[in-house]
């Protein structure tokens, strides 16, 4: 059987394709990104108006049109579209660069009834920090408990339009979550997690509980005072829940990066949601890892421009936050 040249020109544009669909290197994703960008503005999306050139004087006389118009740039892609070239390389495109890593949607375990509705179906994890994340919810979920969590959106925050400054950039580095405020201090003796202190805690303050079965590998089964939100009162107060079977979060998040941290005092009030932030700052070295590298690795350089963080891009981590 003889190959037609038509069908081995196919057949070769569809090895091609496959090798561009299948491949993740980050100079594979880059060629994804300028064939996309050809395809939304150089090809033949909207038939043209103008009737095809019958000859070689009507194709001059298109090119003469365009170099009186001064479109150097469209003469030189017209010329190579007929010549079947590529005529942008990824030099013309300095926003098509990939970065080496991206978010990860984690998908998120959801109560029922109201408390679910405040929980995302997932959050946005940088995927090199995410698997084991996924590895302790399965786990968790394996011995009864719930670990609902709450991220921002999945792009980068514009910059503020008043005198306040942009928010903390850790979570839109895939580097900070938080666990559900919905699922916590609402209804103590139903919310999955719990907020308070057990009673054989020694240290002062609240930590973060995740109920489970009781008699499950590394549960506690203790009696627990937690933080419920008076809707009435306007603040905290504390309730007695008896016997309740939980892990630390603490404990949950152990095989992870990511860290929780016990708080002192109840939070100041409904918005104060600092008992709830679970961030992993794995590999951040202070004094030396700035921000705008942080970013490079899972933005674009053009939503960084764009976005709240684009003058803050040589701050240092400080071992807490990136400072000036």
């Amino acid at each position: 059987m003889t190959t037609t040249p038509d069908a081995a020109g196919d057949a070769l544009v569809l090895a091609l394709t496959e090798v561009i669909r299948g491949a993740t290197s980050p100079e594979i994703q880059q060629a994804q990104a300028m064939l996309l960008r050809r395809l939304a503005t150089q090809g033949d999306v909207i038939p043209s108006r103008v009737p095809a050139p019958r000859n070689i004087t009507e194709v001059g006389g298109y090119l003469n049109l365009l170099e009186w118009m001064h479109e150097d740039r469209m003469r030189t892609d017209t010329i190579g579209s007929a010549l079947g070239l590529a005529t942008e390389s990824l030099a013309d495109l300095p926003s098509t660069s990939v970065p080496p890593l991206r978010l990860t949607a984690v998908a998120t375990q959801r109560p029922d009834g109201p408390a679910g509705g405040g929980v995302p179906l997932s959050v946005a994890v940088r995927e090199d920090l995410a698997g084991p994340l996924v590895a302790a919810l399965a786990d968790l979920a394996g011995i009864g408990g719930m670990l609902p969590l709450w991220g921002p959106a999945a792009a980068l925050p514009a910059p503020p339009a008043g005198t306040s400054g942009p928010p903390d950039p850790m979570p839109w580095l895939g580097r900070e979550v938080w666990v559900a405020p919905t699922v916590v201090t609402t209804e103590p003796e139903t919310d999955p997690v719990v907020l308070g202190r057990s009673a054989a805690d020694v240290t002062p303050g609240y930590r973060l509980g995740v109920k489970v079965t009781a008699g499950s590998p590394g549960s506690v089964t203790e009696q627990w005072t937690a933080l419920a939100w008076d809707a009435v009162g306007r603040g905290f107060v504390e309730r007695d829940l008896g016997d309740v079977a939980a892990v630390p979060l603490e404990t949950v998040l152990a095989p992870t990066t990511f860290r929780c941290r016990r708080v002192p005092v109840a939070p100041s009030g409904r918005a104060d949601h600092a008992f709830a932030r679970v961030r992993s700052v794995a590999g951040l070295v202070p004094g030396t890892s700035r921000l705008g590298d942080e970013l490079a690795l899972v933005w674009s350089g053009n939503d960084i421009a764009r976005s709240a963080y684009a003058s803050m891009l040589d701050r240092v981590w400080d071992g807490t936050a990136f400072a000036p």
